[in-house]
């Protein structure tokens, strides 16, 4: 099955693309993972947010410079961490009594990517959706099989 692709919105009027696809991978003992990604589109917000995360990681980084690490307090979240941090997902039931849920948001500081990873062990079939919402939307995918 091709990957599945769709627009999420959230309630900062970000826009994310979400792709859902089936990995196959040797980090899992079961060499097989369900894969959902959601990247910001760029957009006048997003443009807007990495501009104070521009100046706001300079001014961490010149303190880190100055005292040390230990004392420039806590480095700027970036836009992954802040603006699609919101993005709920629920998988099927098996993938959350069986699989294991891996997330993490980053990016590059201009591309935004937050993504959710489930390892596949002990589930011999995989139905359903998976449901994705934010404060503002909501999507269902269905799980890509073999």
């Amino acid at each position: 099955m091709a990957n599945d692709k769709t627009i999420l919105k959230t309630s900062a009027g970000v826009e994310a693309l979400l792709t859902l696809f089936r990995s196959e991978t040797t980090l899992f003992p079961s060499n097989t993972a369900i894969v959902l990604e959601a990247t910001a589109i760029p957009s006048a917000a997003t443009g807007q947010f990495d501009a104070v995360y521009g100046r706001a990681l300079k001014r961490y980084l010149d303190a880190a410079a100055r005292t040390g690490i230990r004392y420039a307090g806590a480095p700027p979240l970036s836009g992954a961490q802040v603006m699609l941090a919101e993005i709920r997902v629920t998988p099927p039931r098996a993938m959350r009594t069986i699989g294991r849920e891996i997330q993490g948001k980053g990016g590059t500081g201009t591309e935004w990517v937050a993504r959710w990873t489930w390892d596949l062990a002990g589930i011999e079939s995989i139905d359903g959706e998976l449901l994705i919402q934010t404060a503002v939307d909501a999507i269902t995918l269905p799980v890509p099989r073999r």
